[in-house]
């Protein structure tokens, strides 16, 4: 028995060497915020036309770079891209493109592979006036289940957001190299949580997970925002956007719990809006 179990094991070990991995050479982890069955491709660019329709108005270009909070997923709106550059429009009485290529599961080594070789992605970043980033969270989804398997402090967790910081400054050094002298307006969001939070935090991880995450986040954003200050770019925190003193951000959030729903997504166009100045 024992050598007949080997030689099936050892043809199926056969079989998956010749079937090869599932979609691609990179599976992507596990995550929360949603994604492929292989590492998220860069998005196929396709640009939305809002604002002005004055031909004598100005065209301003937005890319939006990021995870699922960028390309909107649950929000039950257009996407934080295209609701930003439709603000945008309204404000400043300009013509907007905006090209979101945000998708869901998307890691900071996946955003630097693109920025470093995918051709669409450069080139739309390299029209930009605008450029919005959101990205850090899936990168420390493996501490959530090391937390609720055996507990992650703060020894745990910095490591891996520090590595997401240096993946993030080389992120803003690409898109900087990409301008070619044209500088845009690069607008790095952190976050209100790295996972979930409100209600739906609690009732899955207790008070424990919702005090834990509030940690590990504050950990993350330190770093997203030293990776923009560094190159000079701007950071725009939204935990005062969802939680401001310390309010509860149910309200604010799909009912997954982990993702903006379409008021969250304003609150955040606003708060990103407020940071950027007129386009002239």
């Amino acid at each position: 028995m024992r050598s007949r179990a080997a030689v099936g094991a050892l043809l199926l070990l056969v079989c998956a060497a010749c079937a090869g991995p599932a979609g691609g050479a990179r599976a992507a982890r596990t995550s929360s915020r949603p994604a492929s069955p292989s590492a998220p491709a860069p998005a196929a660019p396709s640009t939305t036309e809002t604002g002005s329709t004055d031909p004598a108005a100005r065209t301003v270009r937005v890319v939006g770079l990021g995870d699922s909070v960028m390309a909107g997923t649950n929000c039950g709106c257009a996407g934080l891209a295209e609701e930003y550059g439709s603000a945008l429009g309204s404000r400043d009485g300009d013509h907007v493109l905006v090209t979101n290529l945000g998708v869901g599961g998307t890691v900071t080594d996946d955003l630097l592979e693109n920025l470093q070789g995918d051709t669409a992605t450069r080139s739309a970043i390299a029209a930009a006036n605008v450029v919005l980033v959101t990205i850090g969270a899936n990168d420390l989804l493996p501490e959530l289940d090391e937390w609720r398997s055996e507990g992650c402090d703060d020894a745990c967790f910095s490591g891996p957001a520090a590595r997401m910081g240096r993946n993030l400054t080389k992120i803003l050094a690409a898109v900087d190299a990409v301008q070619a002298g044209h500088r845009a307006t690069v607008l790095v969001t952190d976050y209100w949580n790295v996972f979930t939070d409100g209600d739906v935090a609690r009732s899955t991880g207790g008070q424990a997970q919702v005090e834990w995450s509030a940690d590990i986040t504050a950990a993350a954003n330190d770093q997203i925002c030293a990776a923009a200050r560094s190159a000079g770019d701007t950071c725009v925190d939204l935990v005062p956007v969802f939680k401001p003193s310390g309010a509860d951000p149910t309200r604010l959030l799909a009912s997954d719990g982990d993702h903006p729903n379409a008021a969250g997504v304003q609150a955040i166009v606003a708060a990103l809006l407020a940071a950027t100045p007129a386009q002239r």
